[in-house]
């Protein structure tokens, strides 16, 4: 499994989006952490700019004004993930394996 955190300064631009998206791909991630998204909406479309058609499960934590924003990705083929912990600075999720049913 590939897990991948990045703390990414913003996720703006289309630019950076393709960017990231490709280096997602490239390296097969099964899981991502985006910190530092500075978005404070995240419709599914945007997300799919983002996470591409491989990670296509997220959650999410609004930037505050120029700040922050969390992201968290991932494979719904191999993962079902479900929201431990929600706050203004901490996105927790809990995963099952849908290969071994491991959390």
């Amino acid at each position: 499994m590939n897990i991948i955190t990045w703390n990414i300064r913003g996720l703006g631009r289309p630019a950076k989006r393709f960017l990231v998206k490709d280096f997602l791909q490239l390296h097969f991630a099964d899981v991502c952490c985006l910190q530092e998204s500075k978005l404070d909406a995240i419709p599914p479309m945007l997300w799919r700019e983002i996470g591409g058609g491989r990670l296509d499960q997220f959650e999410f934590i609004p930037a505050r004004g120029t700040a922050g924003g969390i992201i968290l990705g991932w494979n719904s083929s191999i993962l079902t993930g479900t929201i431990a912990q929600l706050g203004s600075h901490c996105l927790s999720v809990d995963f099952i394996s849908k290969r071994d049913n491991l959390h």
